[in-house]
């Protein structure tokens, strides 16, 4: 999908268009979707903890997408959560437009899209 909605690009770097104040990124099935495809199931919850230890929830829409405007202490973690599972990353980060290294094909070591926890 395209256009200026929630339901905007899935897949493609957030941090171009909403700048970097924002936690961005899109959640999908699989590890390796082409971008503009949309992601998993409404539902997912992204949890991020800063490092302060201070907990910010973020609910992927029907798309996948999620976003939210909030200045994050960095570096920070992040755990996807879904159906009672969590999946989390290996290491803390310091970029929040997620979907710069999730990419189809995973840059700066990631291994490719955010995706559910199995």
């Amino acid at each position: 999908k395209s256009g200026q909605n929630a339901n905007m690009r899935p897949g493609e770097a957030c941090g171009g268009c909403h700048g970097s104040s924002v936690v961005a990124g899109t959640v999908y099935p699989t590890g390796h979707e082409p971008d503009k495809c949309n992601g998993s199931n409404a539902g997912a919850q992204i949890i991020i903890t800063d490092k302060n230890g201070t907990k910010t929830t973020i609910t992927a829409n029907s798309v996948g997408n999620f976003l939210i405007q909030k200045s994050i202490a960095k570096p920070y973690t992040a755990v996807v959560s879904y159906n009672g599972k969590t999946r989390a990353m290996v290491g803390s980060q310091t970029s929040t437009d997620c979907n710069s290294c999730h990419t189809q094909k995973g840059s700066s070591s990631a291994p490719g899209r955010i995706v559910l926890p199995l």
